[in-house]
């Protein structure tokens, strides 16, 4: 009996210890051990097919058959076909990271709605007071300091500046409010956007097996089938751990063979060959300094700005590998402009206005090609290391105005040539002028039959941003109220609190540093809507607009969450 009891313990114990997806094989009396599974070849294998068995694999769970791993893979490519067409392309990966974007925003601002108490789209600290008066008890719990009955006055209105300090952390501009801009401030579209666009969301983008831009059901159930093939080495429609292990080696080896630039850590692009003999440049920002009349066929409908890249003369070719957190045009100028066989964009989108150079845009992982790299050299490093060469330059700055590739500088404060901004007069000056301080390289506008574009580009029938206010008032369909010259900027030193007076005038001031340290603050310009608009492209309150809609006039197209008066 103790040994019966003794025995199913350990049985127990063991049963318990042992991983979930671990095969005891017993062999019987008189049988010989089975045969140890052979690896199969691989070696002529290139990296996205290699990549793609790996990616088999992780969906084999002990034994399982054939048909249950490409179920598997079929049902995560229903997952990310989203736009009601056949085929995964990069719009369903977009329409996919909006929707991501969207519920990130809304957890973000749950928080901030519960504290907007007139429901005016702003968070004021007097809200704040209020309803950090009625959570005494739950931030005492947190605290350790008993019941809200026992607190002391002071300590009453510590835990209430506690709350209303934690809260104020997101007022970025520092006019003692929240807005619903600085309340999802925190999510990252755009790293959200690159990544779903990169790496796919349930369907890795390497199961694009033909390279034409859309994954197809029929392309995931063939390319799978073959790779099958080739792991299930006893050919009994099932992959079981030990082949899974085995296989996992083989393609691990036919990576090493094939000599992945990543060393093991897989760039989700493959960036075009760059000859030896070709030098090759750079040329990483946020984006262009000048504003363009160009719309991409984006989901997101972005501005899109313009950068002036300068050719020297010279003997060699010369590749440029754009790298750029917005839609750009870039236009190549100077006397080496037919140096430059290729423009390669790596980021966001890029497209050419000048020269006869090729170009690509490839959706490469920005963390891993150096978006965010800042130590000096860093950039070219990084990139240097993803094409396997030590030589690179590089041109990094916030606004790309006019690039000068000989002596690598960049001119960020002037206007760019062929500048269209109107010339106006009174408040119309004021608000070409405006328009200048957040964008100094002007207006340009551009005939899309006169862009080399790997999309699809048209003219706006609208200008975006405050060249839009201006054609709309000219329509008679918007008033500006200009602020007097007094209120129109403020300059403060580094170190000195921002303090503005508090008015209707300095409703929604922007504040912005400035290189010597110190901020400069912009008053807001007030628009009087008059009659049915949509807002231009790219208008935001984070360019100090404030609009005032009458009663009885339609809210503006496009000002979803905007604070209207």
């Amino acid at each position: 009996m103790i040994s019966k009891l003794f025995l199913t313990t350990i049985v127990s114990l063991l049963s318990a210890a042992a991983p979930a997806a671990a095969e005891i094989k017993f062999i019987r009396p008189g049988e010989s051990p089975a045969e140890q599974v052979a690896e199969p070849e691989m070696g002529a294998l290139d990296l996205d097919t290699v990549y793609r068995g790996l990616d088999i694999l992780d969906h084999v769970r002990a034994r399982t058959s054939r048909a249950a791993i490409v179920a598997g893979l079929v049902r995560n490519f229903a997952k990310d076909d989203v736009d009601g067409r056949p085929g995964i392309t990069d719009a369903d990966r977009e329409l996919a990271a909006r929707v991501e974007i969207a519920q990130a925003r809304a957890r973000a601002a749950q928080p901030w709605a519960e504290n907007d108490l007139d429901s005016d789209g702003i968070v004021t600290r007097a809200e704040l007071m209020v309803v950090g008066r009625t959570r005494y008890d739950e931030k005492a719990r947190r605290q350790g300091l008993g019941n809200s009955i026992e607190l002391t006055d002071e300590q009453r209105e510590a835990l209430v500046m506690d709350y209303v300090s934690a809260f104020l952390a997101r007022d970025f501009d520092g006019d003692d409010a929240v807005t619903y801009d600085e309340a999802v401030a925190s999510v990252d579209a755009e790293r959200i956007l690159t990544r779903l666009r990169t790496e796919g969301g349930a369907l890795d983008p390497i199961w694009d097996a033909d390279g034409n831009g859309t994954i197809t059901e029929a392309e995931v159930r063939l390319a799978a089938g073959r790779l099958l093939e080739l792991i299930d080495v006893n050919d009994d429609n099932v992959v079981d751990t030990e082949e899974a292990r085995v296989a996992r080696q083989a393609f691990f080896k036919a990576r090493a063979r094939a000599g992945d630039p990543s060393r093991e850590g897989r760039i989700r692009c493959t960036l075009p060959e760059v000859p030896r003999s070709a030098e090759a440049v750079v040329i990483q920002g946020d984006s262009g300094t000048a504003v363009t009349n160009l719309a991409f066929s984006e989901p997101n409908d972005e501005v899109v700005r313009m950068a002036e890249v300068m050719v020297p003369e010279g003997a060699t070719d010369m590749y440029l590998i754009a790298s750029m957190r917005s839609p750009t045009v870039m236009r190549l100028t100077g006397p080496g402009v037919g140096r430059v066989k290729a423009v390669i964009g790596v980021a966001d989108t890029v497209a050419l206005d000048g020269g006869a150079a090729d170009l690509a845009n490839t959706p490469c992982h920005r963390g891993f090609l150096g978006i965010r790299v800042v130590e000096p050299g860093g950039v070219a490093a990084e990139f240097g290391r993803a094409l396997g060469r030590d030589d690179l330059r590089a041109v990094v700055a916030k606004r790309l105005g006019q690039v000068d590739l000989g002596t690598l500088k960049n001119g960020s404060d002037g206007l760019l040539d062929h500048d269209a901004l109107p010339v106006m007069m009174g408040d119309g000056q004021f608000i070409v002028d405006r328009f200048l301080s957040f964008d100094p390289g002007g207006y340009q506008m551009l005939d899309p039959g006169d862009i080399q574009s790997t999309m699809p580009v048209r003219a706006r029938d609208l200008p975006p941003l405050e060249i839009g206010l201006i054609v709309l008032a000219s329509e008679g369909k918007i008033d500006f109220v200009a602020p007097p010259p007094g209120f129109l900027s403020r300059n403060v030193p580094e170190g000195i609190k921002r303090v503005v007076p508090e008015n209707e005038r300095t409703d929604g001031v922007v504040w912005q540093d400035t290189p010597g340290g110190g901020s400069h603050a912009r008053f807001p310009l007030t628009v009087v809507v008059r009659r049915a608009i949509e807002l231009p492209a790219g208008l935001t309150t984070e360019r100090g607009v404030r609009l005032i809609v009458p009663d009885g006039v339609p809210k503006p197209r496009g000002a979803k969450y905007w604070s209207i008066e």
